[in-house]
C-alpha cells in the first residue's frame, strides 16, 4: 500500500481480530442482560405485569408509534420465554461466530423487541447495546476466530476498511463527545463537585464509592479527569501519529474509566458495554508487538494458556465436517464483504473490502447519527420524513448520562398497604423480589441499603420512571399490580385494602450536609 493509503486504513480502519473480540464481547453481554432481565420476566413483560400490552398500544408517550416489538403478540410468560431463549440461543451462536451476519440480524431484531416491550426499564445502556448491535450488520465479525471461519480458506489480511469500520468508530466516540457538551452544568466545569454529588445519592454508590466519598480534592480532580477524557480522548483514538501505541493507551484510559465507574456506582450493564465496546479501536500494533512483548514477560507455564481457545475451536471444527462443507469458498466473507488482494498474487494475502452498496447504507446511516445527536445540544430537528426511519430502527440517541448536573436528590421508596384488619404492612421489597410472603413493618427511616434493596437497574429505572411526571399515569398499574399480586397469595383479613405510593427525598449539600428527609405521595390506591 501507498503510505496515505496504509495511514487511513489504520486510522478509520478496524483490524479483524479486534472485531472478532468485539462480537464476542457484544454476544456476551446481550446473555449478561437477558440474565438479568428473565429475574423480572413476569413482572416487565407479561399482561400480568406492571404495564400490559394495550397501554403501549394505546400510549405513545410509552410506546412512539414507530416502535415495533414481537414481545406485543402475546402478554403470556411462555411466550415471552420462548423470545428470551431464542435470543439466548442467538447470542450464543454470535459468540462461536456462526452465521455471524444473520444471527446479528436476529439478535438484534430480538434484542430491541425485548427492550421495547417495557420502555420503562431502557436506559443508554441498552440504547448503546441496539445501536452497536445495529452497526455490527454492516461488518466482518465472522472473518477471524469463529465457526465461520474454515481452516482450508486463504489467509485474510487483518486490515479492513470501510464506511461502517468509520462508522463504528466515529458511533463509539459521539458517544462521549456529546455527553461532553451536555454536561453544561457548574458541577462539571466549574467547580468540580459533580462526583462528589453522584457518590452521595445512596441508590447508585457502592461501598468503594462510599469510601472514596471522603476524600473530596480527589473526587475533585476525578470529576475533572472524567470531562476532560469524554471531550479530548475520542481525539487520542483517530491520532495518526504513533497511532498504534496511541490508540491503545486511549483504549485502555476509556476502559479504566467505566472500571471505576462499575466499582463505584451499580448503573447496569453501560459500563460494561461502553468498556467491552472500545476493544474494535485495538490496532494491528496491540496484536503483533504489544501482545507478544507481553507474552515474552509471562511464566512459561502461562505463555500457553491464550493458546487454548484456538486448540478448543480446532477440535470442535474437526467434529463439524458438515458445517465446514456448507461453508462459502471465501469462508470469513458474506454478501457484503468481496476478497481483494491489492497487496499482490505473490503473498497469498486476501484483503476484505464492503461492497459498494454496504458502504453507502452505512454512510447514509452515520448521517443520521450525527444528525440525531446534534439535536441533543441545538436546536436542529430532524426532518418529518427521516425521523421515523430512525425510530424503526433504534438508532435515535441522545447521551445524556449525569448532564448537565448530577442529580443532589437521595430517594428510597416506600408502600404502606393497610390490610382490611387495619394492620399496615410495607410492601416494597414484596414487590421488588416477587416475593408477597414477605411481611416487613412500614418505616419511613432511610434503609441500611438503599442500591441493595433496589435489586437491579431496571427496578431502579423503572421507579425512577413512575415519579417522573410523564409516569403519573402509569402508576395506578403498579399499585393495581401489587394488591393483585398480595390479594392472590392472601385470604380475608389478611388481603390488601389500600396502599399508597411513598418516596422519601433528601437533598446532598456541599460539604457533606444533607437536608432533613421530606416525604411524597406519588398514588393512593384502593384494592377494592
Amino acid at each position: 500500500m501507498s503510505w496515505r493509503r496504509a495511514k487511513v486504513v489504520e486510522v478509520f480502519g478496524a483490524d479483524l481480530r479486534s472485531l472478532a473480540v468485539f462480537r464476542m464481547a457484544l454476544a456476551v453481554m446481550v446473555l449478561v442482560d437477558l440474565a438479568y432481565r428473565a429475574t423480572d420476566l413476569s413482572v416487565f413483560y407479561t399482561d400480568g405485569g406492571v404495564l400490559p400490552r394495550y397501554i403501549l398500544v394505546q400510549d405513545e408517550s410509552v410506546l412512539e408509534r414507530w416502535r415495533f416489538s414481537l414481545n406485543l403478540l402475546s402478554g403470556e410468560s411462555f411466550f415471552q420465554g420462548l423470545l428470551f431463549g431464542a435470543a439466548a440461543m442467538a447470542a450464543l451462536a454470535l459468540l462461536a461466530g456462526y452465521h455471524t451476519r444473520p444471527m446479528t440480524v436476529i439478535l438484534w431484531v430480538l434484542m430491541i423487541s425485548i427492550q421495547w416491550r417495557n420502555p420503562l426499564v431502557t436506559n443508554e445502556g441498552d440504547m448503546l447495546l441496539r445501536v452497536l448491535l445495529f452497526w455490527s450488520f454492516f461488518l466482518p465479525l465472522g472473518a477471524y476466530w469463529s465457526a465461520d471461519r474454515s481452516p482450508e480458506a486463504p489467509r485474510l489480511s487483518t486490515r479492513f476498511l470501510s464506511f461502517a469500520t468509520a462508522g463504528l468508530l466515529l458511533q463509539i466516540s459521539f458517544v462521549y463527545w456529546f455527553t461532553a457538551i451536555l454536561k453544561s452544568g457548574p458541577d462539571w466545569r466549574v467547580d468540580g463537585t459533580a462526583i462528589y454529588y453522584a457518590l452521595s445519592v445512596d441508590e447508585w454508590v457502592t461501598p468503594v464509592g462510599t469510601y472514596l466519598y471522603q476524600f473530596p480534592a480527589l473526587l475533585t480532580v476525578l470529576t475533572f479527569a472524567a470531562i476532560g477524557l469524554e471531550a479530548f480522548g475520542p481525539f487520542l483514538l483517530f491520532c495518526p501519529a504513533f497511532t498504534g501505541p496511541v490508540r491503545t493507551a486511549a483504549v485502555l484510559a476509556f476502559m479504566s474509566l467505566h472500571f471505576g465507574i462499575w466499582i463505584t456506582m451499580p448503573i447496569g450493564i453501560f459500563s460494561f458495554i461502553a468498556a467491552l465496546c472500545m476493544v474494535c479501536f485495538l490496532p494491528g500494533w496491540f496484536w503483533d508487538t504489544a501482545i507478544p512483548k507481553l507474552r515474552a514477560l509471562l511464566p512459561k507455564g502461562a505463555k500457553d494458556a491464550p493458546n487454548l481457545p484456538r486448540r478448543v475451536a480446532r477440535q470442535l471444527l474437526a467434529y463439524w465436517p458438515p458445517l465446514q462443507a456448507r461453508l462459502s469458498s471465501a469462508p470469513g466473507t458474506t454478501a457484503g464483504d468481496r476478497p481483494d488482494n491489492p497487496d499482490g498474487p505473490e503473498t497469498g494475502v486476501v484483503m476484505l473490502r464492503s461492497s459498494l452498496v454496504t458502504n453507502l447504507l452505512a454512510v447514509l446511516l452515520l448521517l443520521y447519527v450525527f444528525c440525531s445527536n446534534l439535536t441533543t445540544v441545538s436546536g436542529f430537528t430532524m426532518p418529518e420524513r427521516v425521523a421515523p426511519i430512525g425510530l424503526a430502527l433504534g438508532m435515535d440517541q441522545g447521551w445524556s448520562v449525569f448532564a448537565p448536573d448530577v442529580t443532589r436528590y437521595n430517594d428510597w421508596y416506600v408502600i404502606p398497604g393497610t390490610l382490611r384488619d387495619g394492620r399496615q404492612v410495607n410492601l416494597i421489597a414484596a414487590a421488588i423480589r416477587n416475593d408477597f410472603g414477605l411481611r416487613e413493618g412500614v418505616s419511613l427511616e432511610k434503609p441500611p441499603d438503599v442500591s441493595g434493596d433496589l435489586k437491579n437497574k431496571y427496578w431502579r429505572k423503572y421507579l425512577g420512571s413512575l415519579r417522573a411526571d410523564s409516569g403519573e399515569p402509569l402508576r395506578p398499574y403498579f399499585s393495581r399490580y401489587v394488591c393483585q399480586e398480595w390479594n392472590a397469595r392472601h385470604t380475608g383479613d389478611e388481603q390488601l385494602a389500600d396502599l399508597q405510593l411513598v418516596i422519601m427525598e433528601q437533598m446532598t449539600l456541599p460539604d457533606y450536609q444533607r437536608t432533613e428527609p421530606e416525604k411524597t405521595v406519588l398514588l393512593e390506591h384502593s384494592c377494592s
